[in-house]
C-alpha cells in the first residue's frame, strides 16, 4: 500500500513536521491486512490526523518545553485508533517516553492495554518498546528504565548497530499511582528526552475537582488525581499531553491559568461504518430506539416482583436476533447490556432474571411439546415484529425458537460493577455471545464488543458529557445495525436527539477554531432543556453563564439604556414596519386571539416569515447590557442551529398596537422586566366575556414568534435613559427551537 503523509488542513499552526518512518508503516501494514483490516481512505485519515496531533506537540528537537493538546472523537468511533497511531508516529519521530493513562478501573486499563498490544506488536520480541505498567521505585522498573533510555539515546546518536527500543509506561489513572509513576521519574535525567502523556477518557478524574470553588473564593487548591498529574508532567522536562475524550465539555471549561488548559484541538473523524448518535437520533430513530414505560425505572425501595416487559422483549430481541445469525462473520461477537441501576445492589436482581428467562425458554422449547411451544411463540411474537421492521429477511419465528434453544446456553451472563468479583476482566474471545449488566462501569470508555440490543431504562443525567458516555451502543455497527435496538425512557430519548444535535454545534465551533490557538475561542454551549450543564460543577474554572432558552417567553430586560442605542433600534424596526406594511394581517388571524378592542390601536402580525429574515432582523438591534448582550447571543445559537437543520424554516412577526406608544402615564421598569405583556381584558374573563385575550396569546405554538413593540417608562428622565419611546422585543419559543445556553461570561 502506497501510504504517505498529507498535512491536515490545520497544519498551518503546526510547530514541526513528523515523518512516516519503518514502524508506522509497519503499524500500517498490520491495521490493513487480514479479515476486518481497515481500508486505504480510513488509514489514510487516520494517519492525517495523528500527523496534525503530533505536529501540535513539542517538537522532538527541542531540549525543554511543554504543551497540552485536546483530542475529540465520538464514544467508541476509534479513540484508540488514533492514540496507538500517534504513539507509533512519536517513536519514528525520536520520542524516548510515552505514558498512557489508561483508565480508572482495572478492566478500562486491561482494556487500553490489550489494544497498544495487539496495534505496536508488544507481543512479539522488542526492539521498539519496553512496557511498564505501573512502575514505581519498588522492583527493578527504575534500574531498567534507566538502561533503556541509555540504550535509546546511544541508538539516537548514531552509536549503536541498531534501534535500541523506547519506554512504554501504562498507569492506572489513580493518584497513588501515578505519584509512584512520577516520583521514579524524578530520580531519572530526562533533559532532552522527548515524551507523550496521553490520557484516555481525560475529562475523567484527572481535572481539578476544586476548580469552581478557586474560581470563587481565588484559592489554589488542587484535588488529588489532579494534583499527581501536574506532578507527572512536572517530572517530564520535554512533554506534550494528549487529552483524549468524546465528553470535551470538562477540558473546554478548565481555567485559562490551568496547567491541563489545552493549547489547541482537534476534532478527528469517525470511520466508515460507525453508527452513532445521527444514526440512532435522527437517521433510523423509529427504527431503532424503543420506548421503556416509566413504569419501569427500577425503585429500590420498591423493587418489581417480576422482570419488566420491555426488558422481556429487549432480551427475547436478542435472542431472535443470534439465533438469525445478526449480520455474524463467525468471528465476533455479540452482545447485550442492562443498565438499570447506578447501584449495584440491583444488578444481582436482573443477573437473577436474565439468567432465569433464559433458562425457562430454552427448556420450554426443547421440551418439543406443541402446546409449549404454541405458547412460547406467542411470546416472541411482539419481539419477533420488533425485529421483522428492520431485517427483511428474518427466518420464520418457529424455525427460530429452535435455535434460540441452542444459542440460549452459550451465552454467558456476568455483572460489571465495583464489587471484588465483576472487576474481573471480561475475556471477550472466551465466548461469542454476552449479556452484561451494571451500572456506572458501563457508562465510560467500556468497549462492548458486537453490542446489539440495550436496555437501560435510567433517568437522565443533569450533565451532557455524563448522558454522552452511557452511549456503549454507538460504534462500528454498520454491518448489522439492522438488529440493533436502543430501550430508553422518554425523557433519555429526548435528551439523547438533543445532545446529538448539541454535540455537532460544539464540534463544527471546534473544526473552524482549528489552526488556531485554542485560547482565542470563545467558549458556547447549547443543551437540550432536559440537560442542566455541560459538565460537573466542580472542574469549571472559567465564568460561563446560563442562559435558558426554554419553552416560552423570553425578553432582554434593559433595551432603555443610551438614548442613541434607542434610537437605533426605533429605526431599525421602523424600517421593518415600513417595508412589511403590504403583508399584515390583523392578529385575530392566529388561532387563540380574541380581539374585540374598538378603541386602542390593533397589533399587526407578518405570517410566515422566513427565519433568517427573523435572524437578520435581531442582528441589526443593538443591546447594552451585558445580560442582554449573553442572551441575545444564545438566542442566535439557537435560531442558527435552527436553520441548519431546517433552512426553509419559518417564523412569525408581531408589531404589538401597530408600534403605537401609550398616551397614559407609562410602565414601571421593573415591572415591565418581569412582565412585559399586558394582560386578559378583562382580568380572569371567559368566553364571550373576553374583550381581549392578551398580549401572551399572541403567537402560534409551533413557531418562532418575534413580537415588535414601543413603550413608555413611567421613570422621569436620567442619565444615558430614553423613556417616552422605547422600543422593546420579546420573543416566543416553540420546543423544537428552545434550549439552554451556557456562554462564557467574560
Amino acid at each position: 500500500m502506497n501510504i504517505s503523509l498529507v498535512p491536515a488542513e490545520s497544519a498551518a499552526d503546526t510547530k514541526w513536521s513528523p515523518v512516516l518512518g519503518e514502524r508506522t508503516r509497519a503499524f500500517v501494514e498490520k491495521k490493513t491486512s487480514g479479515l476486518g483490516g481497515l481500508s486505504e481512505p480510513t488509514i489514510k485519515v487516520v494517519l492525517a490526523e495523528a500527523t496534525d496531533i503530533l505536529s501540535h506537540c513539542i517538537s522532538p528537537l527541542e531540549t525543554t518545553g511543554a504543551t497540552a493538546v485536546l483530542v475529540v472523537g465520538y464514544v467508541q468511533s476509534g479513540k484508540t485508533l488514533s492514540f496507538t497511531t500517534v504513539t507509533s508516529l512519536a517513536r519514528d519521530n525520536g520520542f524516548g517516553i510515552v505514558i498512557v493513562l489508561a483508565g480508572t478501573t482495572n478492566n478500562l486499563k486491561g482494556q487500553s492495554e490489550d489494544r497498544l498490544a495487539k496495534d505496536l506488536g508488544l507481543e512479539d520480541i522488542q526492539r521498539d518498546w519496553r512496557h511498564f505498567d505501573n512502575p514505581d521505585l519498588n522492583g527493578t522498573a527504575l534500574g531498567d528504565i534507566k538502561k533503556t533510555l541509555s540504550n535509546w539515546d546511544r541508538a539516537r546518536q548514531g552509536k549503536t548497530v541498531e534501534e535500541k527500543p523506547a519506554v512504554l509506561i501504562t498507569v492506572l489513572k489513580h493518584a497513588s499511582r501515578l505519584a509512584n509513576a512520577s516520583a521514579l521519574l524524578r530520580q531519572i535525567s530526562l533533559i532532552g528526552v522527548p515524551a507523550l502523556i496521553i490520557d484516555d477518557e481525560s475529562d475523567q478524574a484527572g481535572l481539578n475537582t476544586k476548580a469552581r470553588s478557586n474560581l470563587l473564593s481565588g484559592k489554589a487548591d488542587e484535588s488529588g488525581t489532579y494534583e499527581s498529574i501536574v506532578g507527572l508532567r512536572e517530572s517530564l522536562p520535554h512533554h506534550s499531553y494528549l487529552q483524549y475524550t468524546a465528553t470535551p465539555q470538562a477540558n473546554l471549561l478548565l481555567a485559562a491559568t490551568d496547567i491541563l488548559d489545552p493549547s489547541f484541538a482537534k476534532v478527528i473523524s469517525s470511520g466508515i461504518g460507525y453508527t452513532g448518535g445521527k444514526v440512532f437520533f435522527q437517521d433510523r430513530k423509529e427504527d431503532l430506539i424503543v420506548r421503556v414505560p416509566d413504569a419501569e425505572i427500577f425503585d429500590p425501595s420498591a423493587p418489581f416482583a417480576e422482570p419488566p416487559e420491555k426488558l422481556q422483549e429487549a432480551l427475547q430481541v436478542f435472542l431472535l436476533g443470534i439465533a438469525a445469525g445478526a449480520g455474524s462473520d463467525g468471528k465476533s461477537n455479540r452482545s447485550m447490556m442492562v443498565q438499570a441501576h447506578s447501584n449495584t445492589n440491583p444488578h444481582a436482581l436482573y443477573l437473577k432474571w436474565v439468567k432465569s428467562l433464559l433458562d425457562s425458554w430454552s427448556d420450554a422449547i426443547s421440551t418439543e411439546n406443541p402446546v409449549v411451544l404454541d405458547e412460547i411463540e406467542f411470546e416472541f411474537q411482539g419481539a419477533y415484529r420488533q425485529l421483522k421492521k428492520t431485517v427483511s429477511d428474518l427466518p420464520d419465528l418457529r424455525d427460530l425458537l429452535r435455535v434460540v434453544a441452542e444459542k440460549a446456553s452459550e451465552i454467558r451472563v456476568v455483572v460489571v460493577n465495583s464489587t471484588k468479583d465483576a472487576e474481573k476482566q471480561i475475556k471477550w474471545n472466551t465466548w461469542e455471545y454476552w449479556i452484561l449488566i451494571g451500572g456506572q462501569k458501563l457508562d465510560r470508555g467500556f468497549t462492548v464488543e458486537g453490542l446489539t440490543v440495550t436496555y437501560m431504562p435510567r433517568p437522565v443525567s443533569g450533565n451532557a458529557d455524563v448522558l454522552q458516555q452511557r452511549a456503549r451502543f454507538f460504534g462500528y455497527r454498520s454491518g448489522y445495525i439492522d438488529f440493533c435496538r436502543v430501550y430508553l425512557i422518554q425523557d433519555s430519548i429526548e435528551a439523547f436527539s438533543g445532545y446529538v444535535e448539541d454535540e455537532e454545534f460544539l464540534r463544527d465551533s471546534l473544526r473552524l477554531q482549528e489552526g488556531q490557538p485554542l485560547k482565542r475561542w470563545k467558549r458556547d454551549f447549547i443543551l437540550h432543556q432536559r440537560l442542566s450543564r455541560p459538565t460537573r460543577p466542580g472542574v469549571i474554572g472559567r465564568s460561563i453563564k446560563r442562559l435558558p432558552l426554554s419553552f416560552g417567553w423570553t425578553w432582554p430586560k434593559s433595551m432603555h439604556l443610551d438614548s442613541n442605542v434607542v434610537l437605533a433600534n426605533e429605526s431599525v424596526i421602523d424600517a421593518y414596519r415600513a417595508e412589511s406594511v403590504a403583508r399584515l394581517q390583523d392578529s385575530t388571524v392566529f388561532p387563540d386571539v380574541v380581539d374585540k378592542r374598538t378603541t386602542a390601536p390593533r397589533n399587526r402580525v407578518l405570517n410566515d416569515v422566513p427565519l433568517s429574515e427573523i435572524n437578520d432582523l435581531l442582528l441589526q438591534l443593538r443591546f447594552i447590557s451585558r445580560e442582554d448582550s449573553l442572551q441575545m447571543t444564545a438566542v442566535e445559537i439557537a435560531l442558527s442551529r435552527t436553520l441548519e437543520k431546517d433552512p426553509a424554516a419559518l417564523g412569525d412577526v408581531v408589531f404589538m398596537s401597530d408600534l403605537t406608544v401609550s398616551s397614559g402615564p407609562g410602565r414601571n421598569l421593573g415591572v415591565l422586566r418581569s412582565n412585559i405583556h399586558v394582560g386578559m381584558s378583562p382580568s380572569g374573563a371567559k368566553g364571550d366575556q373576553i374583550i381581549y385575550s392578551g398580549d401572551r396569546s399572541v403567537i402560534r405554538d409551533s413557531r418562532f414568534t418575534l413580537q415588535l413593540r414601543k413603550v413608555k417608562l413611567a421613570e422621569g428622565p436620567g442619565e444615558g435613559h430614553s423613556v417616552d419611546r422605547v422600543p422593546w422585543i420579546a420573543m416566543f419559543f416553540p420546543e423544537t427551537v428552545a434550549n439552554n445556553a451556557w456562554l462564557e461570561d467574560a
